[in-house]
């Protein structure tokens, strides 16, 4: 009977060949061997011929399918335009449908997309039909988007006049001009208190000039509120000074556009 010896280290198992001076002879052993035998001097090797194989035609397979791969993947190329106009649409979504690979057209309307001759392209673009072409057999051209023109319901807008949204937004501002009116005090000498009532009068009118310009200088609101209303002159100045006293806080921080509004509606109430 021969003795057999296992191999089951990378190399060769030197306590083995040290009991075999035959076996010694040999040197390394391959990593695919199984085990060997020695009977009557001579030294016999046996292989894993199953899982060699077996082994051997997976890697085949997967060199087969990459090679196959590259030889059929296409790079897809073409150009998308509107289908009226004929103009280039940037930005069209190009997608290989069931996947989430894919690309964009640029400014021109060009993409570019490698894909295999199994696949289906798919054109999206918001405003646009979505189409779908197979890249079997394709070939460069121009893929033309028809628009989708969707029938929208009649909605109906109602608007309503807002109460004064000025009201307490300048409250603030009205506290510092009283402060600073008040600091005027009784026991100050009259050249002073003279030089502060002069410049109290400069900021009041530098506050209220806008105003002034607008309403009292230019008589086109004046004659345009008079006709519009069919005013008199006396209707419309008492009219006015209703609207001063109502508005005296905030009619001198508005700008000319909202004085205007403001004004306008104020009219409107007051003459229906």
């Amino acid at each position: 009977m021969g003795q057999k010896y296992q191999h089951h280290e990378q190399g060769c198992i030197q306590k083995e060949f040290k009991s075999c001076p035959r076996a010694a002879k040999i040197g390394v052993l391959p990593l695919a061997l199984d085990y060997f035998t020695i009977n009557q001097g001579i030294i016999n090797i046996s292989r894993r011929l199953d899982y060699v194989k077996k082994v051997g035609v997976t890697i085949a397979a997967l060199l087969l399918a990459a090679v196959c791969v590259g030889q059929t993947q296409e790079n897809i190329k073409g150009i998308v335009a509107d289908s009226a106009s004929h103009r280039p649409i940037p930005y069209v979504n190009v997608i290989i449908k069931h996947t989430y690979r894919g690309t964009t057209t640029d400014g021109k309307g060009y993409f570019s997309l490698p894909a295999q001759p199994t696949d289906t392209l798919v054109f999206s673009f918001v405003g646009y039909k979505t189409l779908e072409f197979p890249v079997y057999e394709w070939e460069p051209s121009v893929i033309l988007m028809p628009e989708e023109v969707r029938m929208l319901n009649t909605i109906t807008v109602e608007g309503s006049a807002l109460p004064n949204g000025y009201e307490h937004l300048f409250d603030e501002e009205n506290i510092r001009l009283r402060n600073s009116q008040q600091t005027i005090k009784f026991w100050y000498p009259k050249d002073k208190k003279e030089r502060m009532k002069i410049g109290l009068a400069k900021k009041e009118a530098v506050r209220v000039k806008h105003y002034v310009d607008l309403m009292v200088k230019d008589d086109k609101v004046k004659n345009y509120l008079m006709k519009r209303h069919k005013l008199t002159e006396d209707q419309y100045y008492a009219i006015l000074s209703k609207f001063n006293q109502k508005n005296y806080a905030i009619m001198y921080y508005l700008t000319d556009p909202e004085l205007l509004s403001l004004l306008y509606r104020f009219y409107e109430s007051e003459t229906n």
